[in-house]
């Protein structure tokens, strides 16, 4: 038999769960933006090297705020850009290589995508679960409720008892019973 304080921090956990949940598809997307950043990096290294077998290639290049610079190598070798090798460092590296270590972040950072993937379907099913479970427990707590009798209801064709003239003794002060619960009895995942 489940109590009611067990509901409430059967609850708590499925809000926290979702709260997770919502965190990891948030990273998700900030991945999946990464990615396309690396694909389009990773296209145009490898539009500037096919272009060097003629002699000359060019490039637009978004510097922001609108403004795209174009870019052209009119050189027979191949030109150089300037890579993050981490921590703030900075090499300057042949397009080759550039798009050889573009490409191998991209291969890292799809593998977190998918790792962040199966997290997420991971935490979707254990969600799943633990609100079956407490939809199940709710159903128990409220079924083992005793249910309130319906009050009978005076016919409205019976002659009613005329009132005596003696007094009847007072009686003392009562207060109406506390009701216990919500209308409908009904549990929700906000108790």
């Amino acid at each position: 038999m489940v109590d009611r304080s067990e509901l409430q921090r059967m609850a708590r956990t499925i809000d926290a769960h979702r709260k997770q949940l919502d965190d990891l598809h948030t990273q998700i997307d900030r991945v999946s933006k990464v990615i396309e950043e690396h694909e389009v990096t990773s296209g145009i290294l490898s539009h500037l090297q096919k272009g060097i077998s003629t002699g000359a290639t060019s490039a637009r290049l978004s510097i922001g705020s609108g403004v795209t610079l174009r870019y052209t190598h009119s050189e027979k070798e191949e030109g150089t850009a300037l890579v993050d090798l981490g921590s703030g460092v900075f090499g300057e590296k042949p397009w080759g290589v550039a798009e050889t270590i573009t490409n191998e972040r991209l291969d890292g950072i799809k593998m977190l995508q998918e790792e962040l993937k199966e997290q997420s379907t991971s935490l979707e099913a254990k969600i799943t679960s633990l609100a079956e479970a407490f939809n199940e427990a709710a159903g128990q707590l409220t079924a083992s409720q005793p249910q309130p009798e319906p009050q009978p209801t005076p016919p409205e064709n019976q002659p009613q008892p005329e009132p005596d003239n003696k007094s009847p003794a007072p009686e003392p002060d009562r207060r109406p019973p506390r009701r216990k619960g919500r209308i409908g009895k009904e549990l929700t995942l906000d108790d």
